[in-house]
């Protein structure tokens, strides 16, 4: 849908800590872009954002659009990406990449190693 289209507008854009557009941003300013191009207002950080919407157990129960997380090695939430269809996911990680996702978390093609620990998946419409 549209929020996808939106999410792929953004892809190769330059990874910016706190930057919000195609010329440079952060995994949750992706997220929180491309859901307020649709209407929907989500917080600003990727923590934050993990305290909204439904939560999912599974990669396999998630919808293209719905936002996944990750933590690091004390359980902070530190990442955010947006799912895409068959496994894929699209996140600000050096600069705005697809890869693959599955129940461990992101898996980067490039290195062939997982990248980030998946913590939850949420459903926010």
């Amino acid at each position: 849908g549209m929020l996808i289209e939106n999410a792929m507008m953004y892809l190769n854009s330059p990874y910016l800590w706190g930057g919000r557009t195609p010329f440079g941003i952060d995994c949750s300013g992706l997220s929180q872009m491309v859901y307020r191009l649709n209407g929907i207002d989500i917080p600003r950080d990727a923590d934050e954002q993990a305290e909204v919407g439904t939560t999912l157990s599974f990669v396999e129960e998630s919808e293209p659009g719905d936002l996944a997380f990750f933590d690091n090695a004390e359980g902070n939430i530190v990442h955010v990406g947006i799912i895409l269809e068959n496994n894929h996911i699209i996140h600000a990680s050096g600069k705005v990449r697809i890869d693959r996702i599955d129940q461990q978390g992101i898996f980067n093609t490039d290195k062939g190693s997982h990248t980030h620990k998946l913590r939850l998946i949420k459903s926010i419409i």
